[in-house]
């Protein structure tokens, strides 16, 4: 019996399911990376405009309103 990879047995092929499966884990791993990376952008933004409201506030105080 001979078994080749990548010859066309369905669904069921092993070979396949572990191929399908690697580029789904490729893709998830890459969109985790984004995601991580849009994350640390938006607490940096956060953190930026929390001491501008800060300095803005403090203005205002200053300012007697």
């Amino acid at each position: 019996m001979d078994c080749k990879p990548s010859e066309d047995k369905g669904e069921l092929d092993l070979t396949s399911q572990i191929e399908a499966l690697t580029k789904q884990k490729k893709y998830l791993q890459d969109q985790l990376r984004k995601a991580g990376q849009e994350i640390q952008e938006l607490k940096r933004d956060n953190t930026l405009l929390a001491h501008d409201n800060a300095t803005h506030l403090n203005r205002l105080r200053e300012g007697g309103l």
